[in-house]
């Protein structure tokens, strides 16, 4: 009932005059924006560069922003004007209207009785920095995208680890960061924030499992943290997603598959903008071994709406639940030794539940001359229940086992501002942001019993209120072939704690419990330069300091609350093409005062200085029509600086490409598709120089569309690799009848098998 609602207000809303259709919503993007089959799509235009934008703001918004001659201008690496913007009139066009201009005679669509899929193409933007990427629509279809881990995986260098169940943050590894479930890594979805400060499980806990792959419009990278609009938990990099329906009406997706996997989700898009829909996912399995069965639910729905007057709207909102079983670890000697088996699960209790409910409205407001103005609010309410085991009795005979709770409230304001100033006769683009974010949290962390689930041990009952308001101004100069930015951020951070298990205290509980709060302030500078070879191609060297948050229960009384400082610089060079798109890069971190924390076990190591440097490299090909790849691998280093020991859990080296090939059959009036996900990590070094294994993943799809209906099958792990997703040395005791041990044992959570699912898709 409340997709056929929305279908209807939608319908409602674009039935406005075509003169209301065609205002400024439209003529302020000053791009081509065409429904085309990916046939007809521009290579080139899939490769639009990350925007100095909030991150989340997807591109078609972005580009609201800017101006359609000016503002351009002052962006393009060789100091060029950009061609003159399309009338509104052109603005729109059918798929027959815009042709590739090196394509051959386009075939008649064998679904013309149908719905015929569409992709949003939007004008190219030059990217600032050398590691900017963005992965549109075409990229994400190539391989099986069932989950936002598949979503995930398609980042650059970027490893996604789902180690402890279907509901669960992923574990993240990005330019030789560990960044456990999000603390080095700033992710954002449609412009809400998806990391959670002062986590009870994970500082930036960032679960996406909210998210429905098939709304992902595209992916947004700025790897490092060279960019003023970058905020807090953006040491690695940012990775923001784009939302948006594939085809106008309604889509049903049904999927069933191995292991008692079934997904249903429904799509509706009432219009010709991608940007308003409303979807909804329900799906559950009973997992591939003992302990991983879940099930969840996720509505996600957004309008874009002209309100007139110059002003736009965009309203997005969602809810998610789920309830997940987790496996927990296998020890390798009970594996050597035939006492569990390589699916094993270690204790029953494991698992947890989730829900997330956001919502977010932003207004654009009207423009005058080169300035653009947004303003956006969003709140969020979260909860997270888990429990898991990783030690068994090690610590206690009555068993380890933890159970985390972690209520979040969100609410949060920003506003950013871009206009053209002139500056020595010189245009300058000049972007102004400010914001703010509250997070009240109630966090409890207890002991339980491992023979019947009751508790036995209070060690965390906290209630936090965390305020971080920021401000960040980024202006871009262009000189002849070079170009040079300057930027800087500014984010005060305020903390509040009640810690209701503190030490004895006559004011709070019946002497009970204890208050305190911190506050500090990060200043943080952004630099770069560009010089452009040609008018595609360009060098770039980048300069930014990023920070993390700390955890507000570690703080003092009075404490200047200390930020986690990076300083990060790359050199690097890209070039952007009709048919082929590279950049490459050099890159350096550097952690002024950096910790590693051992998630199993829950103890945290100040190691100081540490530093990562590496080599990233990423294509996107479309060499002849109907194939599209992408290919990117990054080598990294993470050491101490002073002992010059390499960090635990890094990956040194990933690589990941996605190829995929679709072909019309005129003889049966269809389109057949195909493609594949490779993934390759390299070994990961681990406490008491231990390293992990190799992991080399092949993922396949193949999928016939006829008119209304689609068929597709997905294959994940073809080659039935029996691999570790997550890997571990520690202390533990599995077996409560033998002798407690400190000696560290190897550990290992089972990565999924061959998995096939077979889904019907009916385009009504």
């Amino acid at each position: 009932m409340l997709l056929i609602a929305f279908a209807t207000l939608s319908t409602c809303l674009h039935a406005v005059p075509a003169s209301a259709q065609e205002g400024p919503g439209l003529e302020a993007t000053g791009h081509v924006v065409t429904e085309a089959t990916p046939q007809q799509q521009q290579p080139g235009t899939q490769q639009p560069a990350a925007s100095s934008s909030e991150p989340g703001t997807p591109p078609a918004e972005q580009q609201r922003l800017e101006s359609p001659s000016a503002s351009d201008s002052v962006a393009s690496p060789a100091g060029q004007q950009p061609p003159e913007a399309p009338s509104t009139s052109e603005a729109v066009a059918s798929p027959a209207e815009q042709p590739s201009p090196d394509a051959p005679p386009p075939t008649p669509p064998p679904e013309a009785s149908g719905k015929q899929r569409s992709t949003v193409v939007r004008g190219t933007r030059p990217a600032q920095s050398a590691s900017e990427v963005t992965l549109g629509r075409d990229i994400l279809d190539t391989a099986p995208r069932t989950n936002a881990t598949d979503v995930l995986r398609v980042v650059p260098g970027l490893v996604a680890s789902q180690h402890s169940g279907e509901g669960k943050a992923q574990q993240l590894f990005l330019r030789g960061f560990d960044a456990l479930h999000g603390q080095d890594v700033e992710l954002n979805v449609g412009g809400l924030p998806v990391n959670e400060v002062s986590h009870i499980h994970a500082l930036g806990y960032a679960d996406t499992n909210f998210i429905i792959p098939e709304l992902v419009q595209s992916l947004e990278v700025t790897e490092g943290s060279y960019r003023a609009f970058q905020g807090d938990f953006a040491v690695a990099g940012t990775v923001r997603m784009d939302l948006g329906a594939r085809e106008k009406g309604v889509e049903f997706a049904g999927t069933l598959g191995q292991f008692n996997q079934r997904r249903l989700v429904v799509t509706v898009r009432p219009g010709e903008d991608p940007g308003t829909f409303a979807a909804a996912e329900i799906g559950e399995s009973d997992g591939f071994g003992p302990q991983r069965g879940y099930g969840r639910a996720a509505l996600l729905a957004q309008a874009n709406m002209d309100l007139g007057h110059g002003l736009s709207a965009r309203i997005l909102g969602g809810s998610y639940v789920t309830r997940f079983d987790s496996p927990g670890v296998v020890r390798e000697d009970d594996l050597e030794a035939g006492r569990s088996t390589f699916y094993s699960g270690s204790f029953p209790r494991q698992g947890g539940t989730v829900s997330r409910h956001q919502l977010l409205i932003g207004v654009d407001l009207p423009r005058e001359g080169t300035a653009r103005t947004r303003v956006e609010a969003f709140g969020i309410l979260s909860d997270l229940r888990l429990r898991n085991n990783f030690t068994g009795y090690r610590v206690d005979d009555r068993g380890d086992g933890l159970e985390q709770t972690n209520g979040g409230s969100i609410l949060g304001l920003r506003a950013e501002h871009r206009r053209q100033v002139t500056l020595f006769d010189r245009p300058v683009a000049l972007e102004l942001g400010l914001g703010g974010r509250r997070d009240g949290i109630h966090q409890t962390q207890r002991r339980y019993r491992e023979t019947d689930g009751t508790f036995f041990a209070d060690e965390v009952d906290a209630d936090i209120t965390q305020t971080d308001v920021w401000g960040y101004a980024e202006a871009r100069l262009p000189l002849g072939r070079w170009a040079f930015r300057l930027g800087g951020r500014a984010d005060a951070l305020g903390v509040e704690v009640f810690d209701a298990l503190a030490f004895r205290d006559p004011r709070y509980y019946d002497g009970q419990g204890y208050s305190r709060s911190a506050f500090g302030v990060h200043w943080g500078a952004k630099a770069g330069i560009e010089y452009a070879l040609t008018d595609t191609w360009a060098l770039f060297a980048s300069y930014g300091d990023g920070f993390r948050s700390p955890q507000a229960r570690s703080l003092s009384e009075g404490e200047q609350a200390p930020f986690v400082d990076v300083h990060g610089a790359e050199l690097g060079t890209r070039k952007d093409g009709e048919r082929l798109s590279f950049q490459a890069s050099v890159f350096g971190s550097q952690v002024t005062d950096d910790f590693f924390f051992d998630h199993t076990v829950g103890t945290t190591v100040f190691t100081g200085e540490t530093l990562r440097t590496g080599i990233s490299a990423a294509l996107q090909a479309r060499p002849i029509e109907g194939v599209t790849a992408a290919l990117s691998a990054t080598v990294a280093n993470a050491t101490v600086t002073k002992t010059d020991a390499k960090l635990p859990y890094f990956a040194p080296l990933v690589a990941r490409a996605d190829i995929g090939w679709e072909k019309p059959l005129p003889g049966i009036g269809s389109v057949l598709s195909v493609g594949t996900g490779l993934t390759l990590i390299g070994p990961r070094p681990l406490p008491y120089d231990e390293f992990s294994h190799t992991v080399f993943l092949a993922d396949a799809q193949a999928a016939l569309r006829r008119g209304a209906l689609a068929l597709r099958l997905d294959v994940k792990n073809l080659l039935n690799t029996r691999w570790r997703d997550g890997e571990f040395v520690y202390s533990s005791r599995f077996d409560p009848t033998t002798q407690p041990s400190l000696v560290p044992a190897r550990h290992f959570t089972a990565g999924s098998p061959r998995v096939a699912s077979l889904t019907l898709e009916v385009h009504l």
